[in-house]
Order: C-alpha cells, then structure tokens, then sequence
C-alpha cells in the first residue's frame, strides 16, 4: 500500500495511512500486529468495518440521523437502513484523505477540514489526530476547532488483537452502561453492570453480543484516566487512559470472514473512549458540543506491557 508512514520509538513500531488516518500496524519488541489489518483492494469490505480509522465528527449511531443545533434540525446521512446515521455516514472522517500536515521518527499529525454541511453539520471544522510513540506508549491527541456551534463526538476505531482473540480479559472500571433498542440506540437509560455481561470491574472474558457504551463519567476529564486493561496470550496487556466519559466495547461479531486471513466473528476487540451514543438527542447525556469559544480536544493512549 503506498503511502505508508511508519512511526519507531524504542520497543513499538506503527504503521498507517492517510486514508482515515488509519492505524495499521503496533507492534511491541517486533512481535505480531496488535491491530487487525487486511488488503482492503483484496478485501474491499473490510473497510466498511472502519479498521484503524479515525471515526467521526460524530462517532456513533445518532437516532433518525438528525441533531438540533441552536432550534434548527440539522440531517445527516442515514446509513443503516434508512433508520440511523453510523459514524457520521460514508463521507465520514474514515473516509477521507487527511492531509499529513507533521511527520517525525516517532510522531505524525494528520488533518482534516470540514466545510459547513458536510456530514450534515453545521460549521467549518478544522480537525487535527496526532500520534505519538512513547517508550511503550502510543498517544493520541485529536484536536477541533469551529466557526459554528456544533456536535463533535470523535473516537478512534482499530480491532486489537493481543495474541489469541480468545484469550482476552477485559477490565473497565465502569458502573453502569446503556442499554439500547433494537436499533442499536441507547434508549436513555442508564443501568447498573451488576449481574449483567457487561460488568467488567473485575477482568472477564467478552460476551459475543457486546456492542454498548460502558459509562466512564458523567464529562471529559482533563488528562488521560485509565479507561480499560485489555490482557491477552501470555500475560500481554494494553492500559487505556483517555479523557472521555464513554468507552464503546464491541465484540466484534459481525466481522466479516475474509478468505486467506484470519479475520472472522469476534476476531479482535474494539474499544473506542468517545463521547456517549446519540448524545445530541439525550439532553440527561454529558454534551458533545463545541463552539468557536470551546474547541474539541481528546486524548487517548494505548501502553502496552506484560503483567507480572
């Protein structure tokens, strides 16, 4: 694949593309991609499983694919069958070019710009994701500004893979989660994790059917808190410290099988620190909107070691 931009700094090694600003390949010490990666001219449906990508302006499923910003209705494109906007539809940020605006040994800033209406939303967005190695740590810092009031929900979307899929233990310091409807949409509610499949308090094996937001906090810290221990094959881990008050966990289920790779149902995990789901049409929900004044800024990292 051309335009590939590999990232090296002590033990990891990064790979990815301008093409959603898509992580690729992390490797720790030379070892297997942490990351799931396919052909995507090979397999030209894995893309549509946003791997790697940078997700956005609005992460997530927003209902009827509408927000009202300041009394006006705003219509984003539906792209679940008519009934919901996923990831902001498919001239989202995953879909697009991101201009490699810094590049060093062991850093990248990819950008984006956004004209008034694209994706349906108000504003010209100028959005920033830079990665950054640090000894064993990738760090993400997505970065927006605004010349309109609008609602930013960004989240970074790789499958990791830490060894066998099937060894995987999660942890995630959360209470409570939202349960959705049948179309995948948070019903707003919030629900205690105790006695359900999605108390991951103590480190637990996935169920298949997750694909829910876990309840962080109740609005975006300003550093990074732990967010989840993801451990897999021999005791390799990988913390997750972000400032956001959401964590999207996804099975992976609906993975496609891809003939000639390993990749299938449940093959790597997706764990996505974000904004909570539909946050525009849940007032009770922390807010996902920027203003000139208020500009977007998250960060993420990924540390990646071995517990003792």
């Amino acid at each position: 694949m051309q335009d590939l931009i590999t990232l090296t700094s002590g033990p990891l090694t990064a790979r990815f593309h301008p093409f959603g600003a898509r992580l690729l390949h992390l490797s720790l010490n030379g070892g297997q991609n942490l990351v799931l990666a396919a052909d995507p001219v090979a397999h030209p449906v894995w893309y549509a499983c946003y791997p790697g990508a940078i997700v956005g302006p609005v992460a997530n499923r927003i209902t009827d694919g509408q927000v009202k910003v300041a009394g006006q209705t705003h219509q984003m494109p539906r792209n679940e069958g008519g009934a919901t906007c996923l990831h902001s539809g498919p001239e989202g940020l995953h879909a697009r070019t991101w201009q490699v605006a810094k590049h060093g040994a062991d850093h990248v800033t990819f950008r984006c710009l956004l004209a008034d209406d694209d994706c349906g939303l108000p504003g010209a967005r100028d959005i920033r994701a830079q990665f950054q190695l640090i000894d064993a740590t990738l760090r993400l810092t997505i970065s927006a500004t605004t010349d309109a009031a609008t609602p930013m929900n960004i989240a970074h979307h790789p499958y990791w893979r830490l060894g066998n899929a099937a060894d995987h233990r999660l942890m995630v310091p959360a209470d409570h989660y939202l349960p959705v409807n049948a179309r995948n949409l948070p019903t707003g509610m919030m629900a205690s994790v105790a006695n359900t499949g999605f108390d991951f308090r103590t480190p637990r094996a996935l169920s298949a059917d997750i694909d829910h937001n876990l309840c962080l906090s109740d609005a975006p810290t300003q550093s990074p808190q732990r967010v989840a221990v993801l451990t897999g094959t021999d005791g390799l881990r990988m913390q997750i410290k972000s400032t956001e008050p959401g964590l999207q966990v996804y099975a992976g289920a609906y993975l496609p099988c891809l003939p000639g790779t390993d990749i299938g149902p449940l093959a790597g995990i997706a764990l996505e620190p974000q904004g909570w789901p539909d946050a525009p049409n849940q007032p009770q929900f922390p807010s996902v909107m920027i203003t000139p004044e208020t500009p977007y800024r998250q960060i993420t990292e990924y540390c990646l070691d071995h517990a003792t």
